[in-house]
């Protein structure tokens, strides 16, 4: 909207989150899904990073519209760097990118709109291949379904939940040069 006010609410929130000592997250998810007594942490916990998606995204439009001061704004870059970099390289995050139902959609949106934020063309090389040659041919099916997502307990709301997350990449990575909106595969499988 261009009203500041929002923007001060928005920033003030991300201070909280990912700028002030006291307050802040810590840019990883070690203890997520964890089970007392049994595991401090498991890789599918990283599926609750997914609601950063938008998080990040807000960053980046407030960023782009100077509503951040400069040195928030590093601060803020830089928390997510750090988690981009951890869900890269953690082998909790490795687990969850190479599962292969909505998961691995989850990891490509949140690493993708991080790696935007920070400008980690890498990594947004890297998602953009892996959606094209690996994602989208792996999990959808000839005629379009999610046939992993319809075998599990609740299909409609998996199958469901999976297509938002690759519409979520497809937003997220697709640029006038590489619209993932309009790429199919060799044997016709696409988004469209």
């Amino acid at each position: 909207t261009g009203d500041q006010r929002f923007a001060e609410k928005a920033i003030g929130h991300m201070n909280a989150w990912f700028v002030d000592t006291e307050t802040m997250m810590n840019p990883h998810m070690l203890y997520a899904q964890a089970i007392s007594g049994r595991v401090t942490g498991r890789g599918i916990g990283l599926i609750d990073a997914y609601h950063l998606v938008e998080v990040a995204q807000s960053a980046r439009i407030l960023s782009q519209g100077n509503m951040i001061p400069p040195d928030q704004k590093e601060s803020i870059v830089d928390w997510f760097s750090s988690f981009l970099t951890w869900m890269t390289t953690h082998e909790y995050g490795i687990e969850e990118m190479n599962t292969r139902n909505n998961h691995a959609v989850c990891w490509l949106a949140t690493a993708g709109v991080m790696a935007k934020l920070t400008g980690n063309r890498e990594v947004i090389d890297f998602c953009i291949d892996r959606f094209k040659n690996i994602v989208l041919p792996d999990q959808m099916g000839q005629e379009g379904s999610f046939p992993r997502e319809l075998d599990r307990t609740k299909p409609y709301g998996y199958a469901l939940f999976n297509i938002d997350a690759f519409a979520n990449v497809a937003q997220i990575l697709s640029t006038p040069e590489v619209n993932l909106w309009e790429f199919a595969t060799p044997d016709g499988r696409s988004i469209k």
